[in-house]
């Protein structure tokens, strides 16, 4: 089973993080399958600190949810072979599992070649045409295991089989004529032909029909070099079987093998498969280890990834790829956005200060206990988009869960908060660029296409000093992204206010929608603590005409 992802949003923020490690904790544990909390950019400081303060890794990076070659894989252990191994092998385990190519591994599994099931088939139609094996690498030990053959006579020695395959089925002193020194030949129980072809200089008997030899013949043989294997089958069917035990090193494809790694995109292996249409095609790593094969087959039966979104519901902060996904559930806490799907989903949106709220809620319903560790994370994200329950977004229902999950966190929320936003809050080291993506949104409001970031500090007269590079950095950023507007919330805690800076070519829209005159490209918003609440919505109204 493929895992199920659950995911917040791009430039991810404490809830989002916290929320997606939480959900996915009381995800598994109400059903039992593998969930896994995931993250789409990079953590900030602030979650970073609630992190390590609890103890607990932070979800793993993906960079897209687009299906790729390794979600075509069953998971089950790829079908392949060794290059020693003899073609009747191979055709018999592409009957077994109903296979049209084999890859050839070496021992330590890296490919180095195919074989396909027309391979095989052309060189069983041929068999009556081989006559010498010189080029064909045959060994003894191939030999018997192709022919479930007995070893009568060994020999230290014998490496590869180069001579012709004689049927003897003449008279001894015919069969001395026609043998020639290395070649394999096929008889029956009769010891004089056997005694011939030995003085001939045969270097391999076979004696059909489970037939032996005398003692006599063994001493010969033994003193001439020669191997003797006893085989079940008549000489008519030795002679079909013999051609192979060829091992498939001698016929495997080695050139202009149209192979895949894992991580190649679905859409791209599609357009290869449609210009070369071969039944198959091995899927490899970036180390050339084998993974599994694919076909067309699997491009109709592709399962695409299955995701769950928290603190988000617009396609614009969500994972790139996400219209290839699967989506199961959302949970959040903002405004209805632009995702949608093929079918139902659980969609859970509820007006309150954080996503971790909302989680809260889900584990008190469900009867789930909530461990420590995770009630501290959801803590941190509920402490952090309140801004510690001054943000007009924060709810009674906010304060009630962080009360109870303070308790169970075993920490007083007061003082952790204020480690959170220190540790969170401080920029020292960080580029503009850093800043302004730390918590970075898109959005369509009307025609217009904005981003709007937020920082939160503490310590607002380290922020003024970086105005400057924060404008220019925010052009930038519009310039390069097709932006219409790039706002950025320099939220100050202790004053409950924001300082917003504003790059673009319509800021006069800002100006009328906050009824504010912007100076070099800032204004200062008394009491306007929260972009979801107090910054989306009045732009959104006056774009709206509203």
């Amino acid at each position: 089973m493929k895992p199920i992802y659950v995911i917040g949003h791009l430039n991810p923020d404490t809830d989002s993080i916290c929320s997606a490690i939480a959900y996915a904790h009381l995800k598994a544990a109400l059903t039992g399958e593998e969930v896994v909390a995931a993250r789409a950019g990079k953590i900030n400081q602030e979650t970073r600190f609630v992190l390590d303060y609890f103890g607990v890794e932070e979800p793993f990076y993906i960079r897209d949810v687009k299906a790729r070659v390794g979600d075509m894989l069953t998971g089950e252990a790829p079908v392949a072979m060794l290059p020693c191994t003899p073609l009747r092998e191979v055709g018999i385990l592409t009957r077994n599992h109903n296979a049209k190519t084999i890859p050839i591994v070496d021992e330590d599994n890296h490919l180095l070649g195919i074989i396909t099931l027309g391979d095989i088939a052309q060189k069983y139609m041929e068999e009556l045409g081989l006559e010498n094996l010189g080029q064909m690498h045959v060994t003894v030990d191939n030999i018997l295991r192709t022919l479930n053959g007995r070893l009568v006579v060994a020999q230290e020695k014998t490496g590869e089989l180069k001579g012709n395959v004689i049927i003897g089925a003449m008279d001894s002193t015919t069969l001395e004529r026609f043998v020639k020194k290395g070649d394999v030949v096929l008889l029956g129980d009769r010891e004089r032909a056997q005694l011939a072809a030995i003085k001939a200089g045969a270097a391999c008997l076979i004696i059909t029909g489970s037939h032996t030899t005398t003692d006599k013949v063994r001493q010969e043989a033994k003193k001439a070099g020669v191997v003797i294997i006893s085989v079940p089958h008549d000489t008519f069917a030795t002679a079909r079987l013999i051609n192979m035990s060829t091992p498939v090193e001698a016929m495997m494809q080695t050139e202009n093998i149209v192979s895949f790694e894992a991580d190649d995109l679905v859409d791209e292996a599609r357009k290869v498969m449609l210009e070369t249409r071969f039944r198959n095609y091995p899927v490899v790593d970036d180390d050339n280890h084998l993974l599994g094969v694919v076909s067309r087959y699997h491009l109709l039966a592709l399962m695409r990834k299955k995701v769950i979104l928290v603190d988000h519901n617009e396609k614009s902060q969500a994972v790139p790829g996400l219209e290839q996904a699967e989506i199961l559930e959302v949970i959040d806490h903002h405004r209805l956005g632009d995702v949608t799907t093929g079918e139902p989903i659980y969609f859970r949106n509820e007006p309150v200060g954080c996503t971790a709220t909302i989680v809260t809620s889900m584990y008190n319903e469900q009867g789930v206990e909530i461990p420590s560790k995770i009630a501290g994370l959801l803590l941190g994200a509920i402490l952090s988009d309140t801004v510690i329950f001054k943000s007009p977004t924060c709810t009674p229902r906010d304060r009630v869960a962080a009360q109870q999950l303070a308790a169970i966190a075993g920490v007083e929320a007061e003082e952790f908060s204020r480690e959170m936003y220190k540790a969170g809050t401080s920029l020292a080291g960080r580029t503009p660029k850093e800043i302004i993506f730390e918590d970075f949104k898109e959005f369509h409001m009307g025609d217009l296409y904005v981003g709007i970031g937020q920082v939160e500090t503490m310590d607002s007269g380290s922020v003024a000093q970086l105005m400057d590079e924060l404008l220019q950095e925010m052009g930038t950023i519009k310039e390069n992204k097709g932006y219409d507007l790039v706002l950025l919330m320099v939220t100050d805690i202790l004053q409950e206010g924001t300082e917003l800076l504003v790059v673009g070519d319509r800021v006069e829209v800002v100006e009328k929608a906050f009824s504010a005159k912007l100076d070099g490209g800032k204004t200062f918003l008394p009491g306007v603590m929260s972009r979801k609440k107090q910054v989306v919505p009045p732009l959104s109204r006056f774009l709206a005409g509203k």
